[in-house]
């Protein structure tokens, strides 16, 4: 099923009844679905899809997790039932350019997506496994790490678990071979935050630090800190944090391929 993209709509109710047009049998019985896991009547939603009245903030973050989208698509949801309530123009017009940047950035996810030869599930399966496979991957972006033996040195892997392992990622593109020597392919994998194996792909370097905490060394940069903080301040300290990480994007796209570098960050409550 050809699914629509929420980030091609300006409006929660024109998205919804898209979506329930894709249905089995065109969603007939969807409004009804809907209201028992909004715990409200169906003459309410035929209400509210269908003439002024509009979704709570708390109904709308019931009906993003029926929707199931992930978390990005839930806050746009939100963001679209915030600017239908909306009361005044300043406020609407405040909000709808967060709907542009919102749209704008998922446009631009998705135009880089058309650019590449996605991997299957299976294959994912097995590039997820390890950390050594996108690590292979990325050190074939240098030009002067460009055989096995190269990759093995660089490592401190056996070389016949090198081989095995191009063995796979030159058979789905993820690496090229050219002249005997290696490099980046264009195949490549989009690992959505929901997707079961993010969870896996984030333990498998995590376990790699734990093994370079061993050999720490002048180059490298290890850091725990627990902290008793206001509630306020904890928000404020994870609000930030996708900006940095933004901002260390911006320095990295347009550098060099010189060095691999993997940078973990934890921030949780407990």
């Amino acid at each position: 099923m050809n699914m629509v993209s929420i980030y091609q709509f300006d409006s929660y109710k024109t998205y919804f009844n898209s979506w329930v047009e894709q249905q089995p049998k065109k969603g007939h019985g969807e409004y009804r679905r809907l209201s028992i896991a909004l715990n409200v009547s169906t003459t309410m939603v035929s209400q509210i899809f269908n003439s002024e009245k509009d979704l709570s903030l708390e109904m709308a973050c019931e009906m993003a997790e029926y929707l199931l989208l992930n978390d990005e698509e839930a806050d746009y949801f939100l963001l679209l039932v915030e600017y239908s309530k909306a009361g005044s123009a300043k406020l609407r017009s405040r909000l709808q350019k967060q709907i542009k940047d919102r749209q704008e950035k998922a446009k631009k996810l998705e135009n880089r997506l058309k650019n590449v030869t996605v991997l299957d599930i299976h294959a994912k399966q097995i590039y997820y496994s390890s950390w050594l496979y996108p690590a292979i991957r990325l050190l074939t972006d240098i030009p002067e790490v460009n055989t096995a033996e190269q990759i093995s040195q660089r490592l401190s892997v056996p070389k016949n678990q090198v081989l095995k392992a191009l063995d796979y990622l030159i058979k789905n593109q993820i690496v090229v071979q050219k002249s005997g020597k290696l490099s980046m392919g264009p195949a490549h994998t989009y690992l959505a935050p929901e997707d079961p194996l993010a969870n896996r792909h984030m333990q498998n370097w995590r376990q790699l630090a734990f093994q370079k905490m061993n050999f720490s060394n002048d180059e490298n940069f290890f850091y725990t800190g627990q902290y008793a903080l206001s509630k306020e301040v904890a928000i404020e300290i994870r609000k930030q944090l996708p900006d940095f990480i933004e901002a260390i994007l911006k320095k990295v796209k347009p550098s060099k391929s010189e060095t691999v570098q993997c940078l973990n960050i934890d921030y949780f409550e407990y």
